[in-house]
């Protein structure tokens, strides 16, 4: 079509042309010719409205265009060209052209319509913020949790913290921010994400407001009533029998010949509030994560450290160590960091014991931005009824014991911004620490 509308507009014009040049010359060979003045003057009659022929085509097409790039330019896609005998096929281009627009347009609203439904019905509060300030989007759990039905502008989130607009502001695209205020006078604590989008050449922010209140406040009873549960277990098997021995001495003592009786009784007593103690000593130690010193550690030599503490411990094992990186680094406290591998390495060799072909495996990798260090065995796994309870403190399936090692090594963790994650099943257990 392209070239069969350039060919025609080109032949119309050159033989346009062709006659008002060929009129022109005709023009001048009569005024040197001719005394007449009537024919020169009709010649130039001719050569005129030729000339006023040629100016209307090409201004015919001109303004064609001129409407067809103004429509485009004001989004005017209800604009129609007639097609009538000039310019019949350019006009139908254009109305063909007009017409996709039109349907990108109409896919556009819908699709945008669409997120627009979607994003208000999501549980998850969200509002969507204009390079101005200006909301171009609240959900109903926005408003819900904000308590503003008239939220339009990011600055009125102030009324419910004055540093709230700041904060969100300050947040960069991808990252998430901890946030302790009070809705309505209850204290809350939100987690809020941003990221960026491009929306009618603006660029919006937007940001998903969470209340972790009422899921902390579950997490932490749950917390609390394992960890009640465990210390009234080891409690209550200390102190029983320590009381039943109590009151049974306490009726030998009138038995002069019950001596040796009493003696074993008292060493029992004393070997079970020592225990309790010990038991005590271990609660206290597992309060006292200290603060990390964050520095940059290099992956491999932290493996490999650990290797050579537990070196005879790993003579029994088929043992490897694969960094990719080998350069890799992550940003840590050393101490702790070697803490924890000490703890995650002692528990896969004591998973092996009994395995033919016992196999351990430490690993790191960068993982979209963030340093993964795995240790991996192929012992036994852990029992489907006890994988929800192994990061309870005290809670310990070996017979030596102290239930404190995952537990103390997620709090580590926590505390350096990162998690512990746990697999496993029959073939083996993989502990990754995520940096």
């Amino acid at each position: 079509m392209k070239h069969r509308y350039r060919a025609q507009f080109r032949f119309l014009t050159i033989v346009q042309v062709i006659c008002l040049v060929a009129s022109i010359s005709l023009l001048v060979w009569t005024v040197f010719v001719t005394d007449h003045y009537a024919v020169p003057t009709v010649i130039s009659i001719v050569v005129l409205l030729q000339v006023i022929s040629l100016l209307r085509y090409v201004e015919a097409h001109v303004d064609t265009l001129e409407e067809f790039f103004a429509a485009v330019n004001y989004e005017d896609f209800t604009r129609r060209f007639v097609e009538d005998d000039v310019d019949i096929e350019l006009k139908g281009a254009f109305n063909r052209i007009i017409q996709k627009f039109q349907n990108a347009r109409a896919e556009r609203d819908f699709q945008a319509g669409y997120l627009e439904t979607v994003v208000r019905h999501v549980p998850v509060p969200f509002i969507a913020v204009r390079s101005d300030g200006s909301l171009s989007l609240v959900n109903n759990p926005a408003r819900r949790l904000t308590g503003l039905p008239a939220l339009q502008h990011i600055d009125q989130l102030a009324e419910l913290d004055p540093q709230l607009p700041a904060v969100m502001r300050d947040i960069e695209p991808g990252q998430q921010q901890m946030l302790q205020t009070k809705l309505r006078e209850v204290p809350v604590e939100l987690r809020i994400s941003v990221s960026e989008i491009r929306m009618a050449g603006d660029v919006e922010r937007l940001y998903s407001i969470e209340n972790l209140s009422g899921e902390l406040t579950a997490r932490e009873a749950s917390a609390w009533r394992n960890l009640i549960r465990v210390l009234t277990h080891e409690i209550m098997n200390t102190l029983t029998p320590v009381t039943s021995l109590a009151q049974t001495t306490t009726t030998m003592l009138d038995d002069p010949e019950a001596t040796e009786d009493i003696r074993e009784a008292v060493t029992t007593i004393a070997r079970r509030s020592e225990g309790l103690m010990k038991f005590v000593a271990r609660y206290r130690e597992l309060l006292k994560v200290p603060q990390p010193d964050i520095g940059s550690v290099s992956v491999v030599d932290a493996l490999q450290g650990v290797s050579t503490l537990l070196g005879d411990e790993l003579e029994a094992l088929s043992f490897t160590i694969d960094v990719v990186p080998p350069s890799l680094e992550v940003q840590a406290d050393s101490q702790l960091l070697d803490q924890v591998l000490l703890n995650l390495v002692r528990n896969a060799i004591d998973a092996t014991q009994g395995t033919e072909s016992p196999l351990l495996e430490l690993g790191a990798r960068l993982d979209y931005g963030r340093v993964v260090i795995k240790v991996t065995d192929n012992g036994c796994g852990i029992a489907d009824e006890s994988f929800e309870q192994i990061f309870v403190p005290f809670f310990t399936t070996k017979r030596d014991g102290s239930g404190i090692g995952l537990s103390l090594s997620r709090q580590i963790m926590t505390a350096h911004g990162g998690d512990i994650v746990v697999n496993s099943d029959t073939g083996g257990t993989t502990v990754s620490l995520v940096f």
